[in-house]
């Protein structure tokens, strides 16, 4: 398939497969090989007709991320400052969204169900498992220490 010769067409292109911040437009219409002036055109008219909205596109990633691949508070707002959201729309996004409160049930529910796959693992070893896992999800060591405390003391107590 060729590359279209107009931006616009290959912008809508681009978000027919999903969402993108107005950074990630600019990259890969970039990476097409547009001039800057017909990039600089096409996001404007984009953002018009309101096809790119950084501060929608951002509560969008929060809820899929929440759903479908639930990560920490800083992890989500890191991506999203990968994604080329602004610092502040980022913050002010995540902290609406995704309270403290929501993070640590969040991080619960992510170790319940690991905690169910180390049925039989001894626990030294289900413990460090347990809490590797939460850690690269960008949960703090203190928060995953926490939650798996509380699971072994729930655990041991059955």
């Amino acid at each position: 398939m060729q590359t279209p010769t107009d931006p616009w067409q290959s912008l809508i292109r681009l978000l027919r497969y999903r969402p993108r911040s107005i950074a990630e437009s600019r990259t890969r219409l970039q990476s097409q090989g547009f001039s800057d002036e017909a990039i600089a055109q096409t996001l404007q008219r984009a953002e018009a007709a309101d096809l790119l909205n950084d501060s929608l596109f951002a509560r969008l990633w929060v809820g899929d991320r929440l759903l479908n691949h639930p990560l920490s508070r800083q992890a989500i707002k890191r991506e999203l400052l990968e994604k080329g959201i602004a610092k502040c729309t980022a913050t002010q996004i995540v902290e609406q969204l995704y309270s403290p409160e929501k993070e640590r049930r969040v991080a619960l529910n992510l170790a319940q169900e690991r905690f169910k796959r180390y049925h039989g693992v001894d626990e030294k070893h289900r413990i460090r498992r347990m809490m590797s896992y939460l850690t690269r999800r960008g949960f703090s060591f203190s928060l995953a220490r926490e939650i798996v405390r509380s699971l072994e003391v729930q655990y041991n107590d059955d």
